[in-house]
């Protein structure tokens, strides 16, 4: 029987600021490092924030509105409602007009195109773009065409006297109304302003590809609004006419299609 080897272990103190430098036959498991790292300081994110575009900005000047028109010269702002119905859309050839969404379609002619809802761009892009008239909105779309006039969001209901924005009441028919005192008239004539729907019809024409408007939104929001305009034109020379005989708008002086015609 062989004489045991006794290994004598002997304990090393080995300095810190070399230990790792020395190598080991041992082999250990991963060790996880956990460091915090410092937070950015909030000015940093503030700025990469900054830095993320939206999907449209909206410009920082909105240019005014060039005069077109005389205040004497009669002004035809043509809406959508049931009542233009197999109108004859000759009669306003010569005539100053103002087309509001679809009603482009039906009167090509007319000197300028209005909508409030920026979605009638993307439904009629085509026919917007190819319009030879002036074109008004207060809706921007990140791919307008350049010839596109973009104008300023005002109050909801009054009227704006700054060139370059619109009171909207909340619909085209409230904001083409002051849009046409920018262009410079002061007797406007409201053609298809039925202010509410017929029976099952909503417009002359047949209509976008959504819900069409309620009465509950004509009489609570739309129609309010332009007794406040009323109020705002008061001893300054305007008159506005109604076209409509069985419109729900009550607030300007009714006539009837073959009188606003008559209209010089």
């Amino acid at each position: 029987m062989s004489p045991r080897k006794i290994r004598k272990v002997i304990k090393v103190k080995v300095d810190p600021a070399v230990s790792s430098n020395v190598k080991s036959n041992i082999t250990r498991g991963p060790v996880q490092v956990h460091v915090n790292k410092p937070s950015k300081p909030a000015s940093v994110a503030a700025i990469r924030r900054s830095n993320v575009q939206p999907k449209f900005k909206q410009p920082t000047v909105f240019k005014p509105i060039t005069k077109i028109w005389n205040a004497s010269d009669t002004v035809y702002i043509i809406g959508g409602g049931p009542s233009l119905k197999n109108f004859k859309w000759s009669e306003l050839n010569n005539k100053k007009t103002i087309a509001i969404n679809k009603s482009l379609l039906s009167y090509p002619n007319a000197d300028a195109v209005y909508w409030t809802d920026g979605r009638f761009y993307n439904w009629h892009k085509k026919d917007i773009d190819s319009f030879k008239g002036l074109k008004y909105t207060i809706a921007p779309r990140r791919e307008m065409s350049e010839d596109i006039h973009l104008l300023k969001r005002g109050e909801k209901y009054g009227l704006s006297t700054s060139l370059n924005t619109l009171s909207h009441g909340m619909n085209s028919g409230y904001a083409a109304i002051n849009l046409a005192l920018h262009l410079g008239s002061k007797r406007i004539v409201l053609l298809g302003y039925d202010m509410g729907n017929v029976g099952s019809s909503s417009h002359y024409h047949d209509g976008y590809p959504i819900n069409a408007t309620s009465d509950n939104i004509y009489n609570k929001h739309f129609l309010p609004g332009f007794n406040i305009l009323k109020e705002h034109i008061k001893g300054k020379g305007i008159e506005i006419f109604n076209a409509c005989p069985t419109s729900k708008l009550d607030s300007f002086k009714k006539i009837t299609i073959e009188e606003a015609l008559s209209l010089r």
